[in-house]
């Protein structure tokens, strides 16, 4: 398969474009609620900015997955494309989950009105391992 057409299959469809969806949102309210003060200029260019760092931690896990893809026998080994943009689409999902994640730690009321839900969980979360 050509990479034009695994980057359709992979980023193509209903519920992919809703997890790409999905971490734009997630970096448009970080960058919302960081820069409150701010001009929206430059809250836009922060989610932009945090949207890129995403598809940098995409591209790097892609070529990760194109070098660990050599160490497979060749019959069980997939092109190069296919590991390529399987590893874009996980680091980009990564990357916009690590955003979650720092916005619901360090940002007051993150998540909205699911605010006192998440805080919630993650202080039962941080009893038990703690």
């Amino acid at each position: 398969m050509s990479m034009e057409s695994e980057i359709r299959s992979k980023f193509g469809g209903f519920w992919n474009s809703l997890i790409l969806l999905f971490v734009i949102i997630v970096c448009l309210r970080f960058s919302s609620l960081e820069l409150a003060d701010e001009t929206l200029t430059k809250r836009i260019l922060c989610a932009a900015n945090l949207f890129m760092g995403c598809l940098a931690a995409g591209f790097l896990l892609g070529i990760l997955r194109i070098f660990l893809g050599f160490s497979n026998e060749t019959y069980t080994r997939a092109p190069a494309s296919a590991n390529f943009t399987r590893g874009l689409k996980y680091g980009i999902v990564s990357g916009g989950l690590l955003i979650m994640l720092v916005g619901a730690l360090q940002l007051e009321n993150f998540f909205g009105v699911f605010q006192p839900v998440v805080t919630g969980v993650i202080s039962k979360l941080t009893a038990i391992f703690a």
